[in-house]
């Protein structure tokens, strides 16, 4: 196997500003805000908070898990296949193997999460309201989300390669050396748990947003995870070759946008890469 490093380009991003913009006008849309409130009259809470969800990881996973598969099974479109970050044959588990390990993560402990923090929410004094937030809340509630999951991805993560924790658990993950966008969630349940799940969950608990809020959170943020687990530098979204290297390496590189790596030192080799170096 070798990895390639490229540097992020100026257009890494692109598609989540698009659904940041996309989720702000359709909010602004004349007519949605009346739909939201008549949808939380008349649609039980449970289902809003815990079934749509779920159907949205569903959707937004299976389909990036399977465009990204079939890039990697045919080698096209060659607009993507390009921008493979690793060549040579793939280190992974079989696709019986992962199938069987998101089974249980999405089918039996996702239900269970969602409905936890659906308790937890109520706990904190959540409740449903009909009213759409504006722009500017948007924004910080979701820069205060990212900013929680950040820091928690990187606290945690960088736990688990503790070697109690990495032979008992993370090292399930790290069985896809090379990496793909069915990684994203191929996991110990304790590490899906802790890990995955809270990184995306703890922020909404603590901030409480309303439900669209939610929605937006978890389609930029699931669309961010599973780009960085791709494979590919895709140059229109998240930059993925600091995670990809984790995986090629797994002893640098402990977060996800590569900032808390920076200021604690944790990316020394990585740093020390060129744009177009391969390392075998």
């Amino acid at each position: 196997m070798a990895f390639k490093y490229t540097r992020p380009p100026l257009t890494q991003g692109i598609s989540s500003l698009i659904l940041l913009a996309g989720g702000i006008g359709l909010m602004s849309v004349p007519g949605v805000a009346e739909g939201w409130a008549e949808v939380t009259r008349t649609v039980p809470e449970w289902v809003l908070v815990v079934v749509v969800p779920l159907l949205i990881h569903h959707v937004l996973f299976w389909a990036m898990a399977a465009a990204f598969h079939y890039v990697d099974k045919h080698d096209a479109p060659a607009f993507i296949a390009r921008y493979r970050i690793q060549s040579g044959p793939p280190r992974q588990p079989s696709l019986r193997k992962a199938l069987r390990n998101l089974a249980w993560n999405q089918l039996l402990f996702s239900p269970l999460l969602m409905a936890m923090m659906w308790g937890a929410l109520r706990l904190r004094g959540w409740t449903l309201v009909p009213d759409l937030p504006g722009p500017t809340t948007v924004v910080l509630q979701l820069g205060l989300m990212g900013a929680f999951a950040v820091c928690w991805f990187y606290a945690s993560h960088r736990f688990l390669h503790r070697p109690w924790w990495m032979k008992r658990f993370h090292r399930i993950h790290h069985e896809f050396r090379t990496s793909t966008a069915m990684a994203s969630e191929y996991a110990h349940p304790v590490e899906f748990i802790a890990g995955n799940f809270l990184t995306l969950a703890g922020g909404v608990i603590l901030v409480a947003p309303s439900l669209p809020m939610l929605y937006l959170w978890e389609l930029i943020a699931l669309h961010t995870v599973i780009a960085h687990h791709s494979g590919y530098a895709v140059p229109w979204m998240s930059w993925s070759v600091h995670h990809d290297w984790h995986h090629y390496r797994y002893k640098e590189c402990f977060g996800t946008l590569g900032v808390l790596d920076r200021l604690l030192g944790t990316e020394p080799e990585f740093r020390a890469l060129k744009h177009g170096e391969e390392v075998k």
